[in-house]
């Protein structure tokens, strides 16, 4: 048994200094090449220990895109994963995407509030978008669920810092802390709520019944008691490249009706999603059936 711990632990020592040592050494790449990377990454795991992950956002695109033959949907679950696979590669260079004017805003002028909520979905490179409003001369915090990974909790925690990205876990304190910035008037909470949460794909609905909780239900809450709008927002990768778009949709003023606020959110962020699936990070865990 303590052969076993020690096994244990040197494989988690090894995998530590394997994820730092690929995160740090492609900072020091141009960041084209750093995306380009990760999709060739992503593409030779299709073949490996990421083919169940293609077969699984094949069986979601059975559902939501039956419009497409078996051949057209693997092409779309493998566009898919590049895009998966480029977004976590440029975790190395998100510090500087703002900068090398790789991203365009869409919408400002639908922030009419610089201590809104964003209902943020995982589309494009998601976190960019954390950049994209520092760049606007806008603050935010996230919430978010910390990875079971120590390292890639730290190397995320390092990046949203790097983006002015204080964010708040995701705990049973997570409300009352997001209440306390939205007071201040000065900084905007995100909440990304198409989470995956319980074994489930909280948002969209996409013809299931609505999420009874989540973020999705935790925005519209949020916005009701702080009386701020709610704004939608999401990033959209250009191509297969390492430019992005910055979305800010037109605000929903909440009614404080939560089930209705709820069904407000759904309206907007389902046909977004449906036309973009290629560049959603959820795909691959979407079951019509939860």
């Amino acid at each position: 048994m303590a052969e076993e711990r020690a096994l244990d632990r040197l494989l988690q020592r090894v995998d530590h200094v394997k994820d730092i040592g690929l995160h740090e050494g492609m900072r020091l790449l141009p960041t084209p090449a750093v995306s380009a990377l990760g999709a060739r990454l992503a593409m030779l795991g299709s073949h490996f220990r990421l083919r169940s992950k293609v077969e699984r956002s094949m069986r979601a695109l059975s559902h939501l895109r039956p419009d497409l033959d078996e051949a057209a949907r693997r092409d779309l679950a493998l566009l898919n994963l590049r895009n998966i696979g480029r977004t976590f590669a440029e975790f190395s260079c998100l510090h500087r995407v703002w900068d090398e004017g790789r991203i365009t805003v869409v919408g400002r002028e639908n922030i009419t509030a610089p201590n809104a909520v964003l209902a943020l979905l995982h589309l494009g490179n998601w976190e960019a978008g954390m950049g994209a409003i520092r760049g606007i001369g806008l603050r935010v915090r996230s919430i978010y669920q910390p990875p079971a990974n120590k390292t890639q909790l730290a190397i995320a925690m390092r990046v949203r810092r790097s983006l002015d990205n204080d964010a708040i876990p995701g705990n049973a304190m997570a409300m009352r802390e997001a209440l306390r910035v939205l007071a201040r008037g000065d900084t905007m909470i995100g909440l990304f709520v198409d989470e995956f949460k319980g074994g489930r794909v909280n948002a969209p609905a996409f013809g299931r019944p609505p999420a009874r909780g989540g973020n999705i239900a935790m925005a519209a809450r949020l916005a009701a008691r702080a009386g701020v709008p709610l704004v939608p927002a999401y990033m959209l990768r250009v191509g297969e490249t390492a430019r992005f778009t910055a979305n800010f949709l037109p605000p929903i003023t909440p009614s404080g009706d939560a089930v209705a606020d709820q069904a407000a959110i759904e309206a907007v962020i389902e046909p977004v999603v449906r036309r973009h699936l290629e560049q959603w990070l959820m795909l691959y865990a979407f079951r019509p059936d939860r």
